[in-house]
């Protein structure tokens, strides 16, 4: 059967046509605007095979996690809810089961992956929807190498394999005992007279560091890295990767690797993608990242040749049947008769299927009214991550100030203000302030009566910020010092303001102040205060 495989990096797109297990045809197009257009073109002359994504994308994310062990309805809701938590800025995402922990409550081992950016995807998925190929699936290259182990027999406690991609970039993949821990995609910039060599050599020894910072070694394990490379390559490239007690060096020949997976011919370079695609058609694996709705035509296709399918059956059969009746004509002309009812019976059964068949799509005007509400409203709607990143570059300027917790909200009133319930201090100061009997301490929190609230355009970003500052012991003035420079420097920033809703020790009126005494005095003290702080997206630079 004739497929096509899409292998996509952020430089390059390689397309390769295959039938069996040998690929017919490869053809390479550069990720930009031009070969975009040249891609959809060739993209043309194969729609009818069905379409494979493998990507290997510097967008990648990969996250590690365990779940508690419950039956596949309840596990699935817990994959879908934390997906949509972690990366609910991107369709792409996945959530694989690796297994279950070995002691403890024995919970499940799980990976969550997904393409951060869906933008890299678009260009390429935007074609295939124009010209209705039939897409089997998006899949990761970096998730799917765990097969290629396997099948040469490179099984270690801790491996690390080392490809290159097309467009010149290297990807470095961890496995323990097989199972996928991490991955990580660095292009081949060469400073002056660095060799590939001794760039590679470099990252997998920043990779082993940040792998053992993760504690994933003890003390007598070596990580093996198994390195594939055409063999022009080969002998400039096995003098530089030199091995010590921690890590040690295979320098795998491509032409090797493809001769033990019946791959002809090989490739011709560095790059693995044709592995790959190789090693895919004999182990083909789910689709990761694409949904339901871009897979549409596949499965169009896939009914489509299940009722020929059975349509050919059914045609056979009353072949069969109508020949031995043909033989029975010249014994009685009833027989005739009944077998052209039972024909005719069956074509009409065959027209009323294919009448019956749901036709799928989507009204214009729901996609434009959709298309219009997301550049509208959703495309420039505020994101946290922004707020925080810029609250972040204040904060770690003030180190004896800690953050318990904040609560955001995006809004189009200035005025609003999200819930923050207070958390209570581990340690009290030793002078408080308490609200006097009959006096109110905060305003009052609107209700809000609205049936239906207008979606909101996110224009002021407003949070509160619940945080402690540590001082000296009854140093309450240094204490409040340091609460209005913090709340200084976050107004100089652009758009943003912020005022102290809670102060360190509250000297209004309204309250009162009680002390306590110790023993001793501490070595300091850390008072609560709360900040609002507000950031307008529409103010002037």
């Amino acid at each position: 059967m004739a497929r096509h495989f899409v292998y996509l990096t952020n430089t390059r797109l390689v397309s390769m046509a295959t039938r069996g297990r040998s690929i017919q045809q490869r053809r390479e197009f550069a990720v930009s605007g031009a070969g975009a257009e040249e891609f959809q073109r060739h993209l043309a002359t194969l729609k009818s095979a069905p379409t494979h994504i493998l990507t290997d994308l510097a967008e990648e994310d990969f996250r590690l996690d365990t779940v508690p062990h419950v039956g596949q309805g309840d596990r699935e809701a817990i994959f879908a809810r934390r997906l949509a938590q972690i990366y609910r800025n991107t369709p792409y995402r996945n959530a694989v089961l690796q297994g279950r922990e070995a002691d403890g409550r024995r919970d499940d081992r799980v990976l969550y992956t997904a393409v951060t950016n869906p933008e890299v995807l678009r260009p390429w998925v935007d074609a295939i929807e124009r010209l209705k190929v039939p897409l089997r699936g998006i899949h990761s290259s970096a998730v799917f190498s765990a097969a290629l182990l396997e099948e040469l027999d490179l099984e270690f406690a801790h491996t690390l394999l080392v490809t290159i991609t097309p467009g010149d970039a290297l990807r470095q993949t961890y496995f323990r005992d097989g199972e996928f821990k991490f991955s990580r995609l660095t292009p081949l910039d060469f400073e002056e007279g660095q060799t590939l060599g001794s760039l590679m050599a470099e990252e997998t020894t920043r990779t082993w560091q940040y792998l053992d910072s993760l504690r994933h070694f003890g003390a007598d394990d070596r990580l093996e890295v198994c390195v594939i490379v055409h063999p022009s390559e080969r002998a400039a490239l096995e003098p530089q990767l030199r091995g010590f007690a921690q890590i040690q060096y295979r320098v795998l020949d491509i032409e090797q690797v493809a001769a033990k997976l019946a791959l002809k011919p090989p490739p011709l370079g560095s790059s693995a993608e044709e592995v790959l695609v190789h090693l895919f058609l004999m182990h083909p694996v789910e689709n990761h990242y694409a949904s339901p709705e871009q897979r549409r035509f596949s499965s169009l296709r896939s009914a489509r040749n299940a009722i020929n399918a059975v349509s050919v059956a059914v045609l056979a059969t009353s072949i069969a049947w109508g020949g031995y009746n043909l033989y029975r004509v010249f014994r009685s002309l009833d027989a005739d008769q009944a077998l052209t009812r039972q024909v005719t019976a069956l074509n009409r059964e065959y027209d009323e299927i294919t009448r019956s068949l749901p036709t799928l799509g989507i009204g214009g005007a729901t996609m434009r009214d959709a298309v219009t509400f997301y550049n509208g409203s959703l495309k420039p709607f505020p994101l946290m991550s922004d707020f925080l990143a810029e609250l972040s570059e204040v904060l770690l300027r003030q180190p004896d100030v800690r953050v318990n917790q904040l609560a955001w909200q995006a809004s189009d009133d200035p005025k609003a203000s999200p819930l923050l319930p207070p958390t209570p201090a581990k340690v009290a100061p030793p002078v408080k302030a308490v609200a006097k009997a009959g006096e109110p301490t905060a305003p009052p929190v609107p209700a809000d009566d609205a049936v239906n609230p207008v979606f909101a355009g996110g224009r002021y970003e407003v949070a509160l910020l619940e945080a402690t500052v540590r001082v000296a012991p009854n140093d309450f003035r240094g204490a409040l010092d340091t609460v209005e420079s913090l709340a200084s420097e976050i107004s100089k920033r652009k758009g943003f303001t912020a005022q102290i809703v809670d102060s360190p020790l509250d000297t209004r009126s309204s309250f009162a102040l009680q002390g306590r005494l110790a023993d001793r005095d501490a070595e300091s003290m850390e008072p609560r205060f709360v900040l609002r702080v507000v950031r307008d997206r529409g103010a002037p630079a």
